[in-house]
């Protein structure tokens, strides 16, 4: 089956197809001495002033911009500080317009960027939020996808449409990072890079069907030619002090478009967590370990992000892209005091612990482009390779000391630990994209990944007496994925509907192998994904509806069969037999006026992972452990309001009322159990633009959620408001940006597990409450960017 599915996608690479008529646009820039103005920029605009794209003159002070549909539309032409602007082009075909004449005795002033688009922007399979020009545009792309529409972020982890399994990308390039390094390298970029945050709720088929929906953060480009680059500070106080500083640059030539982004950050956080848990021996409450901590971490972390996009010619180009961090000797310190009381509340041991550990950590991903240009029509076909590298390691010395009284289930013991975990990753993909009219385009491809995954321990000085603890003392796991995949899609607009569809097909091939067993953990699996979003618009009236099926494959980390301390009393241990997990979903929207929207949804898991945290009461350990539900099952409501309620005030109104059903397996007793609740979940946000000027912006943003679960976890409600400021002076050049997060310090979370024997409290305290402080200075030709866009567009013709 697999083979003729392959041959079938091969077939389709070769077919070609009747394409939709565009059309070129030409002439040429000259001074008032008909001088020709070499590298004089060019852009092309809608009649209402959208940007549609643009590019320079050569040595003749020519210029051509191709594929251009029908449509009306004017040139734009500038150099230094000139400019000149064509009248209105009806366009029907292809067309040498008259010679624009710049006047080098005229000095105008920098066309300024204040077209004013929607923050948020409603398709069929994504929204867009928009982020320039706003208050939190100084700050790091992840206090930026905190604010962003229908993204949630909850114990610094991203859910969209209630799922966690979600994928980053830059540009449309996926970041195939740990999750905890994703965070670290997106608060460690500047936002002030970031053009607009692509949320795709219904993933085409051309994307990997591997973890869930995704995030595309599209970052600015000079659109034309010249040099200009940033410098930018960034201070955060909560209780502790963090810092970061870095620089942007921007160059787009001939043929050349470079960019490079470094940045530098220092964090401290201070958090604190209180646990309480409840053993039992024989069906009753025997004793309960009260555990105060804190912990202390130091680190460092140096980010670097390359672009280069070579035109080698008009039909093809070459793209190269790198995004690399590196974060050397960080350091955590955990303190612990632990209470052991019976039943009446006598103490029967008190444990104090003091946990150092220190860790490198080193990730680099690459990407190599190559698109083709079949005809300007626009069929191509477009390779890309890519390479992963990801290496970390880590070392702890955990100390337990008895300072009053004893129970025989614990000691006074030194563990030394020290791991390293090293991934190499590696895919290639050919995608062939053919119009087979003014109105339909096929899409279809071919991917190929290799994954390969080796984590090494060891461990000493851990007590052995414990029959029920079986730590490994070293080990060396051997992790290996191959993935064949293929797709198919169509896209198809008319003038009211839209419909995009495709099937993809993904083959998996894996192979566990721990040096310490004599056999391997081998898992062979094919399956199909498909995805479904439709669209239809009349007058103001929209409805959607999208459909997709995804598929999360284990964590290389979670599956390393490893048992490991975390403290003196709790443990990790990996999971070699975990599932693949599924997810498909359903969602019905309406829209009204492009502001308002009402959306139902559902969506039905099968096998998904998620770590718990289960009582050992033999042993008096606390076990974490990735484990398979049974089942999620979740369905609800979405409202919204996103709407210029003034020129200068832009406000969003999000809730979603949803039922969450998980049900999984006591690992004790194999008794399922079901843990569900209604939830509530409330977003407000309102974007100010303030001043004559236009130079003050303010941003506003309160979340809510009620009580929610996860896995064998209930948590309480918590809520969160934060506002920001950002001000512009020197013509735009610099800005200043200060807020607070979280003001009133509700952002902790408190969470119970109470079934069966088992009987846990957590209450976790981060630094909620900050204080940020931003500075950003532009310099060289920064007019450039700017001169793409026009001075005051309308806003009720905004997309």
């Amino acid at each position: 089956m697999l083979k003729n599915l392959l041959l079938t996608l091969l077939f389709c690479l070769t077919i070609s197809f009747a394409f939709s008529q565009e059309f070129i646009i030409s002439g040429f820039v000259k001074d008032e001495h008909q001088t020709p103005v070499v590298l004089a920029n060019i852009i092309l605009l809608s009649e209402d002033g959208e940007f549609i794209k643009g590019t320079v003159t050569n040595d003749q002070g020519a210029y051509e911009i191709k594929s251009v549909t029908t449509g009306n539309y004017r040139i734009v032409a500038s150099y230094i500080a000139n400019t000149v602007e064509s009248e209105i082009l009806s366009i029907t075909g292809s067309i040498e317009i008259e010679p624009l004449i710049l006047q080098s005795a005229q000095e105008l002033d920098e066309v300024v960027v204040t077209q004013n688009k929607p923050k948020l922007e409603q398709l069929a399979d994504r929204h867009i939020f928009n982020v320039e020009n706003t208050a939190i545009s100084d700050g790091d792309i992840w206090d930026v996808l905190k604010r962003t529409p229908g993204v949630m972020v909850m114990n610094n982890r991203l859910y969209v449409n209630g799922s966690s399994k979600v994928n980053v990308m830059f540009n449309g390039k996926l970041v195939n990072l740990p999750e905890e390094d994703i965070i670290n390298l997106l608060s460690g970029s500047s936002a002030s890079n970031v053009q607009s945050i692509e949320v795709i709720t219904s993933p085409p088929a051309k994307y990997s069907a591997e973890g869930g929906l995704l995030i595309d953060i599209k970052m600015k480009k000079n659109l034309v030619a010249g040099y200009n680059g940033a410098v930018f500070n960034r201070y955060t106080q909560g209780i502790l002090p963090k810092h970061t500083v870095g620089t942007d640059h921007f160059f787009k030539g001939k043929r050349v478009d470079f960019s490079t982004n470094y940045s530098f950050s220092h964090d401290r956080d201070w958090t604190r967590y209180s646990d309480a848990t409840t053993f039992f021996e024989d069906g009753q409450e025997n004793e309960i370990w009260s555990a105060e901590q804190k912990s202390i971490s130091k680190g460092k972390s140096h980010n670097l992000n390359l672009f280069l996009d070579i035109e080698l010619n008009e039909k093809n180009t070459l793209s190269v892209s790198s995004t690399s961090s590196f974060s050397p000797d960080n350091n955590t310190i955990y303190t612990s005091s632990t209470d052991i009381e019976s039943t009446n509340a006598d103490v029967i041991a008190r444990l104090k612990g003091l946990n150092t550990l220190g860790d490198d950590t080193y990730n680099t991903s690459n990407y190599l482009d190559w698109v083709h240009k079949l005809n300007d029509k626009g069929a191509e076909i477009a390779t890309n390779a890519h390479f992963t590298y990801y290496d970390s390691k880590d070392n702890q010395e955990l100390n337990n000391d008895i300072v009053e009284g004893f129970t025989e289930n614990t000691s006074e013991n030194t563990l030394n630990i020290s791991s390293d975990q090293i991934i190499n990753l590696f895919s290639a993909q050919t995608d062939l994209t053919l119009p087979l009219s003014k109105q339909s385009t096929l899409e279809t491809g071919l991917r190929f990944a290799n994954i390969n995954s080796e984590s090494s321990i060891q461990q000493s000085g851990f007590d052995e007496l414990f029959a029920e603890i079986n730590p490994t003392a070293s080990g060396i796991f051997n992790y290996d994925e191959q993935i064949y995949a293929g797709y198919i899609s169509l896209s198809n607009s008319w003038e009211k509907w839209k419909l995009n569809t495709g099937l993809r097909a993904e083959y998996t091939d894996t192979n566990g192998d721990l040096n310490i067993l004599s056999s391997a953990n081998k898992n062979s699996y094919f399956d199909l994904f498909p995805n479904f979003s439709m669209s239809y618009t009349k007058d103001k009236n929209a409805y959607m509806v999208k459909y997709y099926r995804r598929i999360t494959r284990p964590r290389y980390s979670s599956i390393n069969p490893f048992q490991y301390y975390l403290s003196a009393n709790s443990i990790f241990e990996g999971n070699p037999n975990l599932k693949p997990a599924f997810r498909s979903y359903i969602e019905v929207d309406y829209v009204y006026d492009k502001d308002f929207k009402f959306a139902l949804f559902t969506s039905i898991k099968s096998d998904q992972q998620i770590q718990q945290f289960i009582q050992d009461n033999t042993t008096n350990i606390l076990k974490a452990q990735y484990l398979n539900l049974e089942t999620n099952y979740n369905f609800g409501a979405d409202a919204s309001v996103s709407k210029y309620l003034t020129s200068y005030w832009y406000f969003y109104f999000f809730v979603s009322q949803y039922y969450n059903q998980n049900k999984f397996a006591d690992i004790n007793t194999n008794a399922i159990i079901d843990n569900s609740i209604w939830t509530t979940y409330l977003r407000v946000n309102n974007y100010f633009t303030l001043l004559k000027d236009e130079s003050l912006y303010a941003d506003m943003a309160f979340n809510y959620i009620s009580p929610y679960v996860q896995g064998n976890a209930s948590f309480r409600s918590y809520s969160k408001l934060s506002i920001n400021f950002r001000k512009t002076f020197w013509n735009k050049d610099a800005s200043v940006s200060i807020g607070i997060e979280d003001i009133f310090n509700k952002g902790n979370t408190y969470s119970t597990r109470n079934y069966l024997e088992q009987n846990n409290i957590t209450s976790t305290r981060p630094e909620s409450r900050l204080f940020v402080f931003g500075f950003r200075y532009k310099f060289g030709n920064t007019k450039i960017r700017d001169n793409s866009k026009n001075k005051h567009t309308d806003e009720n013709k905004r997309l």
